[in-house]
């Protein structure tokens, strides 16, 4: 039985629904309790995400606030590659405010892997 799954995303969460549903994902996994143990992961474009910047309805998109509350609802942790970060322009102070997001390296990311039954990229 799966106890632990790192969810991976890399897409922009503008124009793509990658992301946004890798934190659905994630949620739900989240919500079952301690049946399984999720952390979710953005690198690449997906880090664009946690940017409070970000302004997907300028594009037509809806907004991420509907996601970003459900992952602060379900406790879900979030993850992002810190060179992700640095290549997009980024800083903390970029950043929504979230309780439970951490910033790693792609060391931290490979020992996330490690230690969970499964991971999958969305």
């Amino acid at each position: 039985m799966i106890e632990s799954v790192v969810v991976i995303s890399d897409q922009s969460p503008i124009g793509r629904n990658s992301a946004i549903e890798a934190i659905r994902i994630g949620s739900g996994f989240t919500a079952l309790g301690e049946i399984i143990d999720c952390k979710v992961v953005l690198t690449g474009d997906a880090v664009y995400l946690f940017n409070k910047y970000c302004n997907p309805e300028a594009v037509g998109m809806d907004p991420l606030t509907e996601v970003l509350e459900m992952a602060d609802l379900s406790d879900l942790e979030v993850y992002l590659i810190e060179s992700a970060l640095n290549e997009a322009g980024i800083t903390k102070e970029d950043l929504v405010e979230y309780e439970n997001l951490k910033i790693i390296n792609y060391d931290d990311l490979t020992e996330l892997i490690a230690n969970a039954d499964t991971s999958f990229r969305f």
